[in-house]
């Protein structure tokens, strides 16, 4: 007479050495994936959608800064593209690889900076023109140049 964990036993099953169900796919039996992965690691994901967000976060990063506005324009547009690039390409994956947060992210920061640069070289315009910094500019001499503008941003600051 055997126990059921005497593993000499010759009337068991093969392939039964660890408890198993022996060759039965039900309950209790380990069964390999398909392929020899799960479907998670295997699923599609919208691979440009992490790009789009990076460089939206690059581009508002360059619009906050000062020395770096002019670059966040340029940078956004490439955001923006690549947004909606991934926009498109998510709807033709399956919702978990779709990355829809991301991209959507990446488009919402893209158009902020953009936002910004302009806004930016917006003011830098009017500061010019009011100061009458544009006419300092045709100056040869450097020092001329320098104290023509602290001259007009004086008044203008002034006024």
């Amino acid at each position: 007479m055997s126990t059921p964990f005497d593993h000499n036993d010759p009337q068991r099953p093969a392939g039964d050495a660890y408890g198993g169900s022996g060759g039965y796919d039900g309950y209790g039996g380990y069964q390999e994936p398909v392929g020899g992965a799960t479907w998670a690691v295997d699923a599609p994901k919208n691979k440009v959608a992490p790009w789009a967000l990076g460089v939206g976060i690059l581009a508002l990063i360059a619009g906050i800064s000062v020395f770096f506005s002019g670059a966040a324009f340029i940078v956004g547009l490439i955001g923006v593209i690549l947004a909606v690039v991934a926009l498109a390409r998510g709807r033709s994956i399956p919702a978990p690889g779709r990355r829809t947060g991301m991209s959507v992210a990446g488009l919402v920061l893209s158009i902020i900076a953009i936002v910004l640069s302009v806004i930016f070289w917006v003011i830098v315009v009017v500061v010019f023109r009011e100061t009458g910094m544009a006419t300092c500019l045709e100056l040869t001499d450097p020092a001329q140049q320098q104290t023509c503008i602290e001259n007009s941003l004086n008044e203008w600051i002034e006024s």
